[in-house]
C-alpha cells in the first residue's frame, strides 16, 4: 500500500505539492445529476471515482464513511428504526456502526475506490467520534446532546470496533473531521483515544481536520499531522519530516502567512 505521510513531500501525481481534492459534492452533481454516490454497486462506484479521479488527479482517494452511511440510513427504513429505539446517548451510532449489511458495503467500497488512484493513498475520512455521535442522533430523530469528554469516549470506542472491519481492506490512514464545531465545543481529542490506538495498530495515520481558527486542546499523542504546524511551530522547512510531513508538503507555507493566520482548505461545492 502508499505511504501516506511519504507522499505529502512526493505527491503520487508528480505536483510539486501534493493536493487532495474533496470532490464527491462536485462530482456527484456533475456526474450524477445529483444523485447518491453509487455506494451499494461497487462497479459503479469504481466507474464514478475514476471518472473523479481523472478529473482532478487527487494526490489522495478519500472514501466519505459520512457520505456512505447516510446514504444507508435514507435508503433503510429499519436501519433508521433501530437505531431509534432506544433513547440512551450513544445507542444510534452504536446500532448504526454495528449493521453488518453496511459494513459489508463500506469494505467493498474502500476495495472499489482503490484501484483507481494510480498508486495514491486511500484514507477513510469520518467524522470525529463526538460529531457523528449527534450525526447519528439526528438521522435516528432524536434530540441531539451536547458532547462530553465521556460520550466522545464511548462513541470512540464505537468507532475503534467499527474501524476493525477494515483491518485487511487498502487503507493507508484516517481522518477525522471535526466540520464546523466551534472551537467552545471541541473535545479534547484524547477523549478519542480508542480510535487512536487502533490506527496506530493497523500503522495508519490519523489526521485531524477542523474549521476553527486554531485547535484549542494542544498536541495530541497518535495524531499523524498537523497541517500549518510549520507556521505555528517556527518548523525547517528544509526538514520533509516535520511536522509527520506536512512541512514538506507546504514547504513555503511560511512566506504566504504568519502564526495566527488563517490556513484554507477548500472543499468542492456541489454547484
Amino acid at each position: 500500500m502508499p505511504e501516506l505521510i511519504g507522499s505529502l513531500s512526493a505527491a503520487p501525481s508528480g505536483r510539486a505539492t501534493p493536493v487532495w481534492f474533496d470532490s464527491l459534492a462536485y462530482c456527484r452533481e456533475k456526474l450524477l445529476g445529483g444523485e447518491p454516490v453509487p455506494w451499494g454497486s461497487p462497479g459503479e462506484l469504481a466507474a464514478f471515482a475514476g471518472k473523479a479521479q481523472g478529473m482532478f488527479r487527487s494526490d489522495a482517494q478519500l472514501v466519505d464513511l459520512a457520505d456512505l452511511y447516510a446514504w444507508r440510513t435514507s435508503v433503510d427504513d429499519g436501519l433508521r428504526t433501530s437505531m431509534g429505539a432506544r433513547s440512551r446517548v450513544g445507542y444510534a451510532l452504536r446500532t448504526l456502526l454495528a449493521d453488518e449489511k453496511t459494513r459489508t458495503v463500506a469494505v467493498d467500497a474502500v476495495s472499489a475506490v482503490s484501484g483507481v488512484g494510480s498508486g495514491s493513498p486511500v484514507v477513510l475520512t469520518m467524522p470525529s467520534p463526538s460529531r457523528w455521535l449527534a450525526i447519528s442522533a439526528e438521522q435516528a430523530g432524536k434530540p441531539i446532546a451536547r458532547p462530553d469528554p465521556d460520550s466522545a469516549d464511548t462513541a470512540a470506542m464505537y468507532l475503534a470496533d467499527f474501524l476493525r472491519i477494515f483491518a485487511t481492506a487498502p487503507v493507508d490512514g484516517l481522518l477525522l473531521d471535526e466540520g464546523s464545531t466551534s472551537a467552545s465545543d471541541l473535545t479534547a481529542a484524547d477523549a478519542y483515544r480508542p480510535v487512536l490506538n487502533v490506527a496506530e495498530h493497523y500503522k495508519w495515520p490519523v489526521l485531524m481536520c477542523s474549521e476553527t481558527d486554531a485547535w484549542p486542546h494542544g498536541p495530541i499523542s497518535g495524531v499523524g499531522g498537523w497541517a500549518g504546524a510549520i507556521v505555528s511551530a517556527n518548523l525547517d522547512p528544509t526538514d520533509p519530516t516535520a511536522a509527520k510531513g506536512f512541512a514538506g508538503a507546504v514547504p513555503d507555507l511560511k512566506q504566504r502567512t504568519a502564526p495566527g493566520g488563517t490556513l484554507y482548505v477548500f472543499a468542492l461545492p456541489g454547484r
